[in-house]
């Protein structure tokens, strides 16, 4: 188990290394699976049960990152888009798991079992069968781990739904956001270019 706690330490620090541009990379995946969705142009489910534009998460892994965007995404109640009205998780399979590595990709569904599995040795079932608050205080319990193999894995789950919600343009419009000032603002792209200094 140690040397998985530190792949998953490992793959959590890559996740928060994502930059401004890898960012805007993923809000062009998730405006295409958007326009995908809304035109019928989404590949067919490439396992049973899994809706479709999903095709790096078997029947349970999504199981386990629906439930977390579920934890995650609260929005009844408020202006936001509810996030199951969004390909969030089209976002999180196309936009991270698709470009991951291998043995990165193996580290996250690795992290991804082990994170549903986890409440059943204090609550005595898996994540996916926890309720709305033994869900949160299971999330919250791990936010603020002693253990950074527990904080790290749930930090980099957390880091793949929030950010792939955020990605897609459509739930911005209720915050008032409409979209990055780049183009807008016709301004002159530098790339990844240091700020300036006084």
């Amino acid at each position: 188990m140690p040397q998985l706690d530190e792949r998953i330490l490992d793959v959590a620090e890559d996740i928060q290394r994502m930059d401004r541009r890898d960012f805007l990379k993923l809000s062009s995946i998730a405006a295409g699976f958007v326009a995908a969705a809304a035109s019928g142009l989404v590949p067919a489910a490439a396992h049973a049960g899994v809706p479709d534009g999903i095709s790096h998460m078997s029947e349970s892994e999504y199981a386990v990152f629906h439930r977390l965007m579920e934890v995650l995404l609260p929005t009844a109640g408020s202006s936001l888009v509810p996030p199951g009205e969004l390909p969030v998780l089209q976002t999180v399979d196309g936009g991270f798991l698709a470009g991951m590595p291998p043995h990165v990709l193996e580290v996250v569904k690795g992290g991804v079992a082990y994170f549903s599995e986890a409440p059943k040795d204090a609550l005595g079932k898996p994540f996916v069968e926890l309720s709305d608050a033994e869900a949160v205080t299971f999330c919250d319990a791990l936010a603020t781990s002693d253990q950074a193999p527990a904080r790290g894995l749930f930090t980099a789950l957390k880091f793949l739904v929030v950010t792939a919600y955020w990605a897609i343009p459509p739930a911005w419009a209720p915050t008032g956001f409409d979209g990055p000032v780049f183009e807008k603002w016709q301004l002159e792209y530098a790339g990844n270019a240091p700020l300036p200094q006084a």
